[in-house]
C-alpha cells in the first residue's frame, strides 16, 4: 500500500491522535504513537486538525459580532478561545523559541534557555507583538462576519501545513525534546499534509483572489527564513520551533489578509 493510501486508511486514528496531543479537547488517541507509526506521520493531518480546532473560535466570532461587538473584540475573544482550545502550546512555543535564539549564545546556550520554562523580554515581546497583530488583522477581516469565520479557520490549517514544512525540513536538534519523541517527517508526509490544505488554500484565493496568494506565498517564505535561522543557531527543530514556525505563519497570513480586507 501507497504512503497516501495509508494516510488515507488511517486518517480517523491518525485526527484522534493529532488531536489529542495538539490541543486540550478530551479526546483519548487510540493506539498510541509507536515507532511503526510515531506521531509524525499521525501529524500529517494537522491541517484538517487545525481546520477542527478553530471551528469554535470562527462560531465564537460570528456570535459575538452578530450581538453587537465590535470586530476587533470580537477577533480577541475568538483567538482567545483559540489559545484555550490548544492550550496555548504554539504560543508557548514561540515565547521559548524567541528567548533561546535571543538570549543564547551558543547553540547549547539556546537549547538550555528554550528548555526553561520562565518567561523573558524576549518572549514576552514575541507574544505581545504576534497577539496584536493577529487580533488587529483579524478585526478588519472580519467587518465581514462570513470572510473573518472563514479566514481563521483556513489560517488554522495553513499555518499548521507550514509548520509541518519547518518539522519535515530539519532534522530534530536535540535528541531528548518532544519533537525527537514524536519522530521526524518524511517527504510523502509533508505531501499528504498539503493535500489536506488545498481546500483552504482554494477558499482564502477565492475570498482574496490576490491577497490570499500574496500571503501564502510570504506566510511560506517567512516559515523557510525561519527555519534557515533555526538550521543556523540549533542545527534542527525542536517542539518550540515547530509551535514558533505556526505562530509566524498565522501571524504573516493574518496581516497580509488584512491587507485585501
Amino acid at each position: 500500500m501507497s504512503s497516501l493510501a495509508q494516510h488515507f486508511t488511517r486518517l480517523p486514528q491518525d485526527l484522534r491522535a493529532c488531536l489529542a496531543f495538539l490541543s486540550r479537547l478530551p479526546i483519548r488517541a487510540k493506539p498510541e504513537p509507536s515507532e511503526e507509526r510515531p506521531l509524525s506521520v499521525s501529524c500529517a493531518c494537522l491541517p484538517l486538525a487545525g481546520m477542527l480546532i478553530a471551528l469554535t473560535p470562527a462560531v465564537i466570532l460570528s456570535l459575538v459580532i452578530s450581538f453587537g461587538g465590535s470586530t476587533v473584540l470580537a477577533a480577541a475573544v475568538a483567538l482567545g478561545a483559540m489559545a484555550l482550545i490548544t492550550g496555548g502550546l504554539h504560543e508557548d512555543g514561540l515565547g521559548d523559541t524567541a528567548d533561546g535564539f535571543g538570549g543564547g549564545k551558543t547553540r547549547e546556550q539556546r537549547l538550555e534557555i528554550m528548555h526553561d520554562s520562565r518567561i523573558g523580554t524576549y518572549a514576552l515581546l514575541a507574544l505581545v507583538f504576534t497577539v496584536i497583530i493577529k487580533v488587529v488583522a483579524l478585526g478588519e477581516i472580519s467587518q465581514s462576519v462570513g470572510v473573518g469565520a472563514f479566514s481563521i479557520i483556513c489560517v488554522a490549517a495553513l499555518s499548521r501545513t507550514l509548520a509541518y514544512v519547518h518539522w519535515t525540513s530539519l532534522p530534530p536538534a536535540r535528541t531528548d525534546g518532544v519533537a525527537s519523541w514524536a519522530g521526524w517527517p518524511k517527504t510523502a508526509d509533508l505531501g499528504f499534509a498539503v493535500l489536506l490544505s488545498v481546500p483552504a488554500i482554494l477558499i482564502l484565493i477565492f475570498m482574496f483572489p490576490l491577497t490570499g496568494l500574496l500571503a501564502i506565498l510570504l506566510a511560506t517564505l517567512g516559515v523557510l527564513a525561519f527555519s534557515a535561522m533555526a538550521r543556523r543557531l540549533i542545527g534542527g527543530h525542536t517542539g518550540d520551533t515547530i509551535g514558533a514556525s505556526e505562530q509566524i505563519a498565522a501571524t504573516i497570513l493574518f496581516a497580509t489578509l488584512a491587507l485585501g480586507a
